[in-house]
């Protein structure tokens, strides 16, 4: 029996199920996008480099954009920025991530477990009225802003966030669980709790001026307090049960897989870490909006593509042991995406012509979806493969250097990705070789087989689809 060229699942999304045979895919620094009114439905396209920006000294605490500048509290210090400048504007006490909220006149910088402090007009203050100091969490909706603590919420006076009337508090009423932080999403303020989620709207009337919103409770609550995050179109967050949740127009939806949620739970303080200091970020890139989480006692960084939903899932790292993405605020200004590395004062540029992380390689990888008889209408036969076609973007080639004559590492597995066959390095083709052909060759025989595709030069690999050519062993 002749070979039969059959399709190959080569780009789609991380999917590792518990039991490897089913799914064992992945996708590591390149991310899945639909081509319209194209050949191919998907193409995986690489993941933008870091570009250097500046440097500094202190730990990043987390990035804010208020009016004309940007600003980050790195290490114990508050510091404010331009494309073109930045200057120190004061202290902020504590090591940990800081969650912020401005009205476009007044910062307010809330720290964990060092007290709540004031930006306005090129002063910094700490603020010191007891419904605010102490406070976890900090949000801002028609004029007043949300301090929430763990029993309750309190509502600051119109027009002036450093202070509180009393009769302004509220507990949470309506389920008997521990809040978490109330967030503000499209009007709505929802107010998160340990087990369940909430709806509240500024009414306007009453102390304090917010009611519940009748019939619109999650009975999901929020694992953690950095995890929510929300892009134009949607609102994202961790849930109690390990699960990424995506609400928009009042409904709530689950866009991580079950795999993801599995591997979550293994994060859980029962297993030695915790996922208690996840934290996500929200950018659009491309035209499409993404959510970034991060999990630092797991050290593994996972990004997804909103548009997919499920199918949008990828992962994130920096350099080549696999750990996690080094990239730890992201704040977009002035038409580019600013990136505050986790380890040094460095903050970077997104930069889609960039391939490396600052100068260090990053580690692409794709593990194919699999190659078995179903193929041919032959479940569970025996193949013979003689060659996998690759179909990507070629002659992508540097001038010099490293990535001039680029070329990628193709292995294969027969065991659901347990050990895996390395197979060679077909070349992707030098500056302007448009038409190479990138194939890899092997006559081996196998129940089922998935590939993987994995690179470190720093060129535009996109990759689009790919085929094999086999048939059944049964017909040597």
């Amino acid at each position: 029996m002749k070979f039969q060229s059959v399709p190959v699942q080569t780009t789609g999304a991380s999917y590792e199920s518990r039991s490897r045979p089913l799914s064992s895919q992945r996708t590591v620094n390149w991310y899945q996008q639909v081509l319209d009114q194209a050949e191919e439905t998907f193409v995986l396209i690489p993941f933008p480099g870091l570009k250097f920006f500046t440097t500094g000294q202190g730990i990043d605490r987390g990035f804010e954009k208020f009016g004309r500048f940007m600003f980050q509290v790195k290490g114990t210090r508050l510091i404010l920025f331009t494309d073109s400048r930045s200057r120190d504007v004061g202290q902020i006490p504590g090591v940990g991530r800081c969650i912020m909220a401005n009205d476009g006149e007044n910062l307010f910088v809330v720290t964990e477990s060092n007290g709540v402090f004031k930006y306005g007009n090129s002063i910094l203050s700490e603020v010191t009225d007891p419904n605010i100091s102490g406070a976890n969490s900090v949000d801002f909706i028609n004029n007043q802003f949300l301090y929430t603590f763990s029993n309750f919420t309190s509502v600051s006076n119109v027009g002036d966030g450093s202070t509180v009337n009393s009769l302004n508090i509220i507990g949470e009423e309506t389920e008997p669980d521990a809040l978490v932080r109330d967030f503000v999403f499209d009007e709505i303020i929802y107010r998160f709790g340990t087990r369940s989620t909430v709806a509240w709207y500024n009414s306007g009337v009453g102390n304090p001026p917010i009611e519940k919103l009748q019939g619109r409770i999650f009975q999901v609550g929020l694992a953690a307090i950095h995890s929510v995050v929300r892009t134009d179109d949607a609102m994202y967050w961790l849930g109690d049960d390990f699960r990424i949740y995506r609400a928009s127009s009042g409904a709530k939806q689950v866009v991580s897989t079950e795999p993801l949620s599995t591997e979550f739970a293994k994060y859980s303080a029962e297993n030695g870490t915790d996922v208690s200091d996840a934290f996500g970020q929200t950018i659009t890139l491309g035209g499409n909006n993404f959510y970034i989480i991060t999990f630092p006692s797991a050290n593994k960084t996972y990004i997804l593509n909103e548009s997919l939903g499920k199918l949008g899932w990828a992962e994130l790292s920096s350099g080549l042991d696999g750990g996690r993405y080094q990239g730890n605020s992201f704040v977009q200004y002035n038409g580019k995406t600013y990136v505050a590395d986790v380890d040094n004062g460095n903050i970077y540029t997104l930069d889609i012509d960039t391939y490396t992380n600052n100068g260090e390689p990053l580690r692409r990888e794709r593990v194919t979806g699999s190659v078995n008889g179903d193929l041919l209408g032959a479940k569970g036969k025996r193949l013979q493969m003689s060659k996998a076609k690759f179909i990507m973007e070629t002659g992508v080639g540097l001038i010099n250097g490293q990535g001039d004559n680029p070329k990628i590492m193709i292995e294969h597995s027969d065991d659901g990705g347990r050990s895996w066959t390395h197979g060679g390095w077909p070349r992707v083709g030098r500056l302007g070789e448009f038409t190479l052909q990138v194939e890899y060759y092997n006559l081996d025989t196998f129940f089922d087989r998935i590939f993987r595709i994995s690179t470190t030069d720093p060129v535009n690999y996109s990759i689009y689809s790919a085929t094999i050519d086999v048939r059944k062993a049964s017909d040597l």
